[in-house]
């Protein structure tokens, strides 16, 4: 799906949700598939900026959580400061491995984790829409860090 399809999926994501387009949402929703990867809702209002679009940080705020409602971003976890995002169709679906020091982000696929959540459903006649799975702890790096010695923890 190109940029334009995904846009114009997204307003009508939008309309069918009774939220009506304006020219601010238009530019946060335009900026959001412009984003790399993951962003968080001051990343984004910061680009607005840049560009000098005329959306307000309010407008930011409220819509992100109406795009998520709506299937158009993914809420990714990172630590406990924040909440980021990203674009739910642009990608093929993935899980994530999230440093709890560093922050950095993991992206995998696993299709044996796709396959038991899909065993899962079925085993309790469960019609599911989507799913996340957030795994926290140390990357390799950060452990090379707290062990000081080069080697990697034990789980």
């Amino acid at each position: 799906m190109d940029s334009q399809e995904l846009e114009a999926e997204i307003f009508e994501l939008l309309q069918y949700s009774e939220l009506r387009i304006t020219p601010q949402r238009r530019a946060v929703v335009r900026q959001i598939l412009e984003m790399a990867g993951h962003f968080s809702a001051d990343d984004l209002f910061l680009a607005l900026q840049r560009k000098d679009a005329k959306a307000s940080r309010a407008t930011v705020y409220r819509l992100i959580p109406a795009l998520v409602e709506v299937g158009a971003l993914r809420e990714v976890e990172h630590g406990y400061e924040h909440s980021h995002y990203e674009v739910a169709r642009a990608q093929p679906h993935h899980e994530h491995l999230i440093c709890h020091r560093c922050g950095r982000v993991i992206e995998f696929v696993c299709p044996a984790i796709e396959g038991a959540i899909i065993g899962v459903c079925r085993e309790h006649h469960f019609r599911h829409y989507q799913h996340g799975l957030e795994i926290t702890g140390l990357c390799e790096q950060c452990q090379k860090e707290v062990n000081g010695n080069g080697s990697q923890t034990s789980q």
